[in-house]
């Protein structure tokens, strides 16, 4: 347990001031993490499997369709597709969190569900659950719909004796899902102290469970954790502690943003990992199986686009901003491994 201990302790390097520094606000237009976005290869499987771990089919699934919108924005000209959009309790807010499932075809793809959970543009994401996750991962063994992949530097065995802190999961489609349990207060117990803060990010007050079950983060592996930082937190408006490079042989650094439309933080997680040095990410289409994105909402796109494409974020939407979802909407990808970012305006 001490090894373990020690071992997530280095896990959790959180992060020195950039190259061109952290602003003092996070820029005015930038409200916050709304959604994360993930394509799969056959959407009913994909629902089973997020039902099955608590999550709420809230629209769809959509029929087949040329959506000239969306084939704009993911740069899929004449690709069919189909979506779904699930939610599930946030762990920070009474607000429950979006994850949107599609569909594409009529157009190449290639499936990167086999992709390793280290691997460069790798994504995850995290959430809490209430009591010792071992229950999670009987329930979903009872179903056959549990998959857990090798994680790097960390123990991932099927069963493991006593209250089970952590574990790592894959959808069918390769996205990686972190859990952490919760324990359950007994009787009589005090209150636990609070750990959940707006203030500016710390080590101390990055909290890893938040105040109840639900979503607690979004993750991208990255190739120079100072660049990504610059960009997510420069440009998009995360709220990172400190970098400090350790020396260890993985920095995740963990910044707030805001869930949008709250006044609570979730995370954006930016992993590095030391095997990954000197290696290209992988070429992944929008499109593709496994093709993972941040949506990010903004109350001026046009500011938080311009600022995103000066600071050398790629554009993928054709034409740049175009009309979705009856708001504006354009797909960029980061500067340093070409992380998948929308970024959205809802309608006024």
């Amino acid at each position: 347990m001490k090894s373990t201990a020690k071992l997530l302790s280095a896990l959790f390097v959180l992060a020195v001031p950039l190259l061109f520094g952290q602003p003092a606000k996070p820029p005015a237009d930038m409200a916050g993490l709304a959604f994360v976005g993930h394509n799969v290869a056959d959407l009913e499987q994909a629902i089973k499997f997020f039902e099955a771990i608590d999550f709420k089919l809230a629209e769809g699934p959509t029929s087949w369709i040329v959506d000239k919108e969306l084939n704009r924005l993911g740069n899929t000209p004449g690709a069919e597709s189909r979506t779904a959009v699930m939610k599930v309790q946030s762990s920070v807010s009474d607000v429950p969190f979006t994850l949107v499932l599609r569909q594409y075809r009529g157009i190449p793809r290639q499936d990167w569900s086999k992709m390793n959970s280290w691997d460069l543009l790798a994504s995850h994401i995290d959430l809490t659950v209430d009591g010792s996750v071992s229950d999670l991962l009987d329930r979903l063994e009872a179903q056959k719909l549990l998959a857990m992949p090798e994680v790097q530097g960390l123990p991932n065995p099927r069963r493991q004796n006593g209250f089970r802190r952590f574990a790592f999961i894959t959808d069918p489609d390769g996205l990686t899902l972190e859990y952490f349990g919760k324990p359950v207060a007994k009787p009589g117990d005090p209150p636990p102290p609070p750990t959940v803060s707006n203030s500016t990010a710390t080590p101390q007050n990055i909290d890893r469970l938040g105040k109840q079950a639900g979503f607690n983060h979004f993750a991208v592996n990255v190739a120079d954790p100072e660049k990504a930082r610059d960009f997510y937190g420069k440009v998009l408006g995360g709220d990172y502690p400190p970098f400090q490079d350790t020396g260890a042989k993985q920095i995740l650094q963990n910044g707030w943003f805001p869930q949008a439309t709250t006044d609570k933080n979730l995370r954006i997680e930016l992993g590095f990992f030391v095997v990954n040095k000197g290696k290209t990410p992988a070429p992944i289409k929008f499109q593709d199986i496994n093709a993972n994105y941040a949506g990010l909402q903004t109350s001026n796109i046009d500011t938080a686009y311009a600022r995103a494409r000066a600071n050398g974020a790629a554009t993928v939407s054709q034409g740049g901003i175009v009309k979705y979802n009856k708001g504006r909407a354009v797909v960029i990808r980061d500067p340093d491994v070409g992380g998948y970012i929308m970024l959205w305006q809802p309608p006024k």
